[in-house]
């Protein structure tokens, strides 16, 4: 699921069609949903880790933002305890 989120979603100029990414300056990412330990549940029931959602901003995978501030806001529970 995170892979394709992370192929499907792009930022490009609407003029131009060209990717935008090297002009950010910061990334903010917010989820809100239910959770459990280490992860989160999307609208259709599957478990995303967290590990594997904060992962896609690394400069491996998000070459672009290397070097540049990234905030996650995640707003869910994380089990029982």
């Amino acid at each position: 699921m995170v892979e394709t989120i992370h192929t499907e979603t792009q930022m490009v100029d609407q003029q131009t069609g060209e990717s935008v990414h090297q002009d950010l300056r910061c990334f903010v990412l917010v989820v809100m949903s239910h959770g459990d330990e280490g992860s989160i549940v999307g609208s259709d029931g599957r478990h995303v880790k967290i590990t594997d959602l904060t992962d896609l901003l690394s400069p491996k995978n998000f070459p672009e933002m290397k070097s540049k501030p990234k905030i996650v806001i995640i707003q869910a529970c994380a089990g029982s305890k």
